[in-house]
């Protein structure tokens, strides 16, 4: 038979209930079971047509009852407001034949969302004049007279050797300029703040003062950005820059679904572009595990891939097929040494204890208790993602990725996560009752905090420093030496700073860039904590001039999550242009901050991304 159709309906709306009703055109002779991705949790009681075979994370598998054609059920408290959260990858499942069990595709032949077409949108820019500007803005600009021609093949001046510098600049702008000792454009020596540059075009040529090799960076990278704009007759123009936070930082989810290298390098480059310094990599989640583990193949071979009758499920989008992929060590040396190269540090992530589903299906001998009658479901609907403080095999296998991670990646801190570790957790676990008696804990959370002050104990012998979501507060074991990224509010990281703790700001209602741009119901995205248009970025704050403890707001995060994130074209419509507004965030003093300055510039930054082909969304107007 061809491939059957499906008809997806949500057919009400309860509040917050949501019921789905399914419809198949035509049904297998044999008997069959239909497999699909949702995010959201089945009510099992509320199956009419089918029962629930399984559900994990995304991944459902439902039975249907003989003959039955349509389906319906309700997913309890779980709003459903956009297209990107109907069901994905449906395929059905036949009795085993000799060969094996026989898959079949299924055709989704049309999906309703139940819910009026949404209105116009209110315009995402102001009506101003475009004016053609460096992003982030600088602290000073001074238009000077005339203009200079800024040839093809132009020298370049300098102390030391500057070619990673003039290799960026060149790959950015398509020029060939080459170090001279007699060149139109000189750096020079000053001393300045370590970021800090001074950027003059004269009509006799260009100078960049600065301290060194990152102030000298930043003074191409806005010197590359007018040339883009204006073409080989620049505009002078004086600019004197420095940062408001040293740490300005883009993430990305690498877990949920896997991007190559070479969309890595690229998003790398856009990122120097806006002078963000550090890339915060997340390699491991419950649906992945990216980054290769020599003493651990099993993390690779089994949990860097998911599909039908694999160790992990199909999530997310779904499918039947293998899907995934990993970095290997030599790619991940790759990606940092060209990171380096951009001023980029490489941070990555390795997410304990919850969001572990991967790795505990790849290494169950190791960090599974048998005995654990603990009960619990994650936030993504996992009910068995979250490693275990109290077996011996937990801290052989961190203590393993941590060896091989520190060799992997020089910058001086790791990411070890703490998020998200769903109630229920331990409570059934008589190894980690043993362990709380041992130690006197009276609250199961203290436990992560056992867990985590290991790893901040065991990172420090090798010279490194923890980091960590706000979470890793719980149990009160971690020392003020780890640095605390708030994600759920301000306050939170405001909380944290009073309390002595380095704080790294990344408000999801300010900078998660995975968040829907509006509320429109073809507008991708999530909107668990809002929707979040560029005007909204733009106007993050990250650390109010009245607070007391400024100094220990080290600067900005600005994640993209990956669950809906398949595909490059994917990640540039999600993260651009608002990381032009995250850029401006961490690098520009408040006080020279202007939406309507901002989106006067804005043209002129569309125009840069057209010549480097990033897929942006389109502002409206």
């Amino acid at each position: 038979m061809s491939a059957p159709l499906i008809h997806t309906q949500v057919e009400r709306h309860d509040g917050k209930d949501v019921w789905f009703r399914f419809s198949l055109s035509q049904l297998p002779a044999a008997h069959w079971k239909l497999h699909f991705c949702l995010a959201r949790h089945i009510d099992p009681a509320s199956l009419e047509g089918a029962r629930l075979e399984r559900q994990s994370g995304s991944y459902k598998v439902l039975i249907p009852a003989e003959g039955q054609r349509e389906l319906r059920f309700c997913c309890r408290n779980t709003p459903i407001k956009k297209l990107s959260d109907m069901p994905r990858g449906f395929f059905l499942s036949l009795p085993e034949a000799s060969t094996g069990p026989q898959l079949m595709p299924v055709v989704l032949a049309d999906e309703d969302l139940g819910l009026p077409p949404s209105g116009p949108n209110t315009p995402d820019l102001p009506k101003v004049e475009p004016l053609a500007g460096i992003v982030p803005q600088p602290d000073q600009r001074v238009l000077l007279e005339g203009n200079f021609r800024l040839a093809e093949r132009a020298h370049v001046s300098g102390p030391g050797s500057l070619t990673a510098l003039l290799d960026h600049f060149n790959e950015l702008t398509g020029l060939a300029l080459e170090q001279d000792h007699d060149g139109e454009i000189r750096l020079l020596e000053e001393p300045l703040a370590s970021e800090a540059y001074r950027l003059t075009i004269t009509q006799e040529g260009v100078t960049i003062a600065a301290a060194g090799e990152a102030g000298w960076r930043h003074g191409l990278v806005s010197l590359a950005q007018w040339y883009l704009q204006h073409g080989e007759s620049l505009p002078c123009i004086e600019l004197v820059d420095a940062p408001r936070f040293g740490f300005r930082s883009i993430f990305l989810d690498c877990a949920r679904h896997f991007h190559t290298l070479a969309t890595l390098k690229r998003l790398l480059k856009l990122m120097s572009l806006y002078k963000f310094n550090r890339f915060h990599w997340h390699l491991t989640d419950d649906e992945g595990w990216r980054l290769e583990i020599k003493a651990f193949p099993a993390l690779t071979d089994v949990g860097a891939w998911r599909g039908h009758d694999l160790a992990i499920g199909p999530q997310l989008s779904g499918g039947a097929e293998p899907y995934g992929g990993y970095y290997t060590q030599s790619e991940v040396k790759e990606l940092v040494s060209y990171a380096s190269e951009l001023g980029i540090t490489v941070i990555p992530e390795i997410d304990i204890p919850g969001h572990c589903h991967a790795a505990i299906k790849a290494l169950p001998e190791l960090l599974v208790e048998e005995d654990d009658r603990s009960r619990y479901r994650s936030v993504q609907y996992f009910d068995d993602n979250v490693l275990n403080p109290a077996l011996p095999g937990t801290y052989r296998f961190l203590e393993a990725v941590l060896d091989e991670v520190c060799e992997l990646f020089p910058g001086p801190q790791i990411h070890m996560g703490g998020d998200e570790v769903p109630t229920g957790v331990w409570t059934g676990s008589p190894a980690c009752q043993q362990l709380m008696q041992q130690e006197g804990y009276q609250d199961c959370r203290e436990l992560q905090g056992h867990l985590l002050r290991h790893c901040q104990q065991y990172l420090a012998g090798k010279g490194k420093r923890m980091l960590g979501w706000e979470e890793i507060l719980h149990g009160d074991k971690v020392s003020r030496d780890a640095t605390i990224f708030a994600w759920t509010s301000f306050q939170t990281g405001l909380d944290a700073a009073a309390a002595g703790y380095p704080v790294v700001m990344a408000p999801a209602q300010h900078l998660y860039l995975d968040l829907a741009w509006n509320q429109d119901i073809h507008e991708p995205g999530l909107y668990w904590a809002g929707t979040l248009n560029l005007e909204q970025v733009y106007a993050c704050d990250p650390a109010p001039a009245d607070f007391h403890a400024n100094d220990n707001i080290l600067g900005v995060l600005s994640p993209l999550w990956s669950e809906l994130v398949t595909s490059r074209d994917r990640l540039d419509y999600m993260m651009f242009p608002r990381m032009l507004a995250t850029a401006e965030v961490a690098w520009s003093d408040p006080a020279h901050k202007e939406w309507d300055h901002f989106a006067a510039r804005l043209p002129g930054q569309l125009q840069i991304l057209d010549q480097l082909q990033v897929g942006y969304r389109v502002p409206q107007k």
